[in-house]
């Protein structure tokens, strides 16, 4: 039982302390795994129990200006994401498919883990649209789909941040943070603009976008699963592709639910 338990301890230290990056396993919540745990089981607390709690006796609140100047910092986030993340040369200097990580101290090399934990930290500043639904009460938008989006999305770019900064993933992130510009630009002429909601024919569209990046995703991904001498972490490609294929599941399921069947009745 005790060699049991110090081969398990062993493979822990190894796994998590010895395969991490070195020049971002010390940076802002990209330490060892209880951090992005903890995070997420306040997270969690909070949207499922202490906020409906808290709100339960009281009138939503308005937090308009907030949600604009937040969605204004979204768009400006994901956009320089997307011009940096692709200024770094796919398809010219770099492979399209299977780029290994660069963990040299090189500039380039650290703009590209840079920009990893940038992307991470917008999925810890994701988690904010859940807390706005709750403040607002609108707990029917706390579905499940968009809890577990946000749980996956930011355990997803923690891994990265801490294992696989730069390389292969900043391509797909750069996919994800463009399809953030789109939606973050229609809440933001929502909620700025609240009398043209309506009127926004292009609504549906947001979701069929989510729906082809993650489909492009898997297919950028497919490398990292299939072919053996990929030089990105076969691991890493792998839990992409697992967790993009079962988002496009679950944002399949809910265009059917929110377009189709309601068109049919």
């Amino acid at each position: 039982m005790t060699g049991l338990l110090t081969t398990v301890y062993s493979t822990y230290v190894h796994i998590v302390y010895d395969l991490a990056d070195k020049r971002t396993e010390s940076w802002f919540l990209t330490g060892p795994p209880w951090i992005p745990l903890l995070l997420l089981g306040l997270y969690l607390y909070f949207v499922k129990v202490a906020g409906p709690r808290f709100m339960k006796n009281r009138p939503a609140y308005n937090i308009d200006r907030i949600i604009a100047v937040y969605n204004i910092a979204q768009i400006l986030i994901c956009s320089y994401l997307v011009i940096k993340g692709l200024s770094f040369g796919w398809g010219r200097k770099r492979r399209v498919f299977c780029e290994p990580v660069d963990t040299s101290n090189e500039p380039e090399a650290i703009e590209m883990a840079t920009w990893i934990w940038t992307m991470y930290m917008t999925k810890v500043f994701d988690l904010l649209d859940t807390v706005f639904f709750v403040l607002r009460k609108k707990n029917n938008q706390v579905s499940f789909l968009h809890v577990f989006h946000h749980v996956m999305m930011l355990d997803l770019l923690y891994t990265m941040a801490r294992w696989n900064p730069g390389g292969h993933c900043v391509l797909d992130g750069s996919i994800n943070c463009f399809v953030h510009v789109v939606m973050y630009s229609y809440y933001f002429i929502t909620n700025a603009f609240p009398e043209y909601k309506k009127n926004i024919w292009w609504k549906k569209y947001i979701t069929q976008i989510q729906m082809v990046q993650f489909i492009l995703i898997n297919l950028h991904n497919l490398p990292t699963v299939i072919q053996e001498d990929c030089a990105f972490s076969a691991f890493a490609g792998r839990k992409m592709y697992i967790e993009s294929i079962l988002m496009l599941i679950l944002f399949f399921k809910f265009y059917v639910n929110t377009y189709w069947k309601k068109k049919e009745n």
